[in-house]
């Protein structure tokens, strides 16, 4: 790409010669030699000082552009310009943009120090947030242990003595608001964790039906108290990659969530499998209230709360779905949701296909064969 400098150089150098050529031509062809003498200086120093002013303006006019360019790739590395001073003799419009760019690139520098100055405090509030999470943690954990201990030796009376019925509940009620409380500590414990990106899933080869099967069963018989009807619909049954601890809490989160907001009569949750190319994707249906477009944007923030009246139904710190969406992105998949208002949320995730080994793969194949053959000599 040529340069200014080179552009108006070449322009006025063409010019020059041009004029020059017509002086030359014109002694060289006319019969007055004297006119022709005359016209040939004349032509010489207007093409001389043509190209004198084209070279003064060429300086006027360039320097302060490249100077001007030269500072904005400046800017742009390093978001700061220093301070030079520019010549008053130049040309005005171009000694007032470079004024205009540099009061811009002074309220736009401060702008952006601010703004780095700001983002090195809010991780700053984030890391001692972090910390202080860790740490009421752990502290509350400690001495919930020996709680949850003699509350359970309360409870077998042959080694602590009999307790009447009113004891018994009250015993109960407490072991109930412990076992919340044991929750919550572990919520904010992984929560942590997966901030950190320290959470650890095990990638284990899987098959996808046998997950969503244990969490069906896992839950049967809660559906069945409460009159829910409860579906398992698998339309595919291949191998994933998958932690099956972890994803039964991730599903354990998304149907507790559901049986909280399905009406109490006529309510359904549905779990299943669908195929999706590299992936298996897994999901939760309900017929439930749903859940808004503006509040479908924060779902997975931390202790972000759909109900946040003081009459709500569902208890909870707002950490459950970040959690969940925390241990899908750790096994390689993403979570989202599909909902309406009014008609039922749908909660989905992905884990990516598993890879059979070969060596895995012929081992299976060998299994059935010999199935086959036990089948056929006691037919």
């Amino acid at each position: 790409m040529i340069k200014i400098k080179q552009a108006l150089f070449l322009v006025f150098g063409i010019t020059s010669f041009i004029m020059f050529y017509i002086g030359l031509l014109n002694y060289l062809t006319t019969q007055d030699k004297g006119m022709g003498l005359i016209f040939l200086i004349f032509s010489s120093i207007v093409a001389f000082g043509t190209l004198f002013a084209g070279l003064y303006i060429s300086k006027n006019i360039t320097k302060p552009i490249e100077s001007l360019a030269q500072r904005m790739n400046e800017f742009s590395k390093n978001n700061s310009i220093k301070k030079i001073s520019v010549d008053d003799k130049g040309i005005q419009e171009l000694q007032s943009l470079h004024k205009n760019f540099e009061d811009m690139a002074n309220i736009v520098g401060g702008a952006l120090e601010k703004e780095k100055q700001l983002n090195l405090k809010l991780h700053e509030i984030d890391t001692r947030k972090t910390e202080f999470m860790s740490m009421i943690s752990h502290e509350l954990k400690t001495p919930l242990m020996p709680i949850m201990g003699y509350l359970q030796l309360l409870k077998k009376q042959e080694l602590m003595g009999e307790l009447n019925e009113k004891q018994l509940d009250a015993i109960n009620e407490i072991s109930i608001s412990t076992e919340i409380l044991q929750k919550l500590i572990q919520d904010v414990l992984t929560a942590q964790k997966i901030d950190l990106g320290k959470l650890s899933v095990e990638k284990n080869i899987v098959e996808s039906k046998t997950l969503v099967e244990n969490s069906y069963k896992a839950f049967n018989q809660i559906c069945e108290n409460k009159g829910t009807k409860w579906v398992m619909s698998l339309k595919t049954t291949e191998m994933v990659y998958s932690d099956p601890d972890r994803i039964a809490q991730v599903f354990s989160n998304l149907i507790s969530n559901a049986l909280s907001f399905i009406p109490e009569k006529d309510g359904l949750i549905e779990i299943g499998t669908q195929d999706n190319s590299d992936y298996v994707t897994f999901f939760v249906r309900d017929n439930g209230v749903g859940i808004s477009e503006d509040q479908q944007k924060n779902i997975f923030k931390k202790f972000y709360q759909v109900d946040t009246s003081s009459k709500r139904k569902k208890e909870g710190s707002g950490l459950g779905l970040s959690i969940c969406e925390g241990i899908v992105k750790a096994l390689g998949g993403k979570m989202w949701v599909d909902s309406t208002v009014n008609q039922g949320t749908t909660f989905f995730f992905d884990l990516p296909k598993a890879k059979i080994p070969i060596e895995r793969f012929q081992s299976f194949k060998n299994t059935a064969k010999s199935k086959k053959m036990i089948s056929k000599k006691f037919a």
